[in-house]
């Protein structure tokens, strides 16, 4: 038990320092090319979340089964 209580600051340490380090990744600004391709995937057209106009198969429960 002493162990565990020795590895928490640590573990903390550790975590804390994760989170900062993804927290200012997910903050960073993109490069203008991938807003560009965002913009253009943003511009198309949509189905009705069936799945077919995004070119992704759709699978109810029952397929997966």
């Amino acid at each position: 038990m002493a162990n565990k209580l020795s590895q928490q600051p640590w573990d903390t340490l550790i975590d804390e320092n994760l989170k900062r380090v993804f927290d200012e990744d997910a903050n960073a600004d993109l490069p203008p090319h991938l807003m560009d391709l965002l913009d253009r995937l943003d511009k198309i057209p949509v189905a009705d979340g069936s799945g077919s106009a995004s070119g992704v198969p759709s699978h109810s429960q029952e397929e997966a089964e």
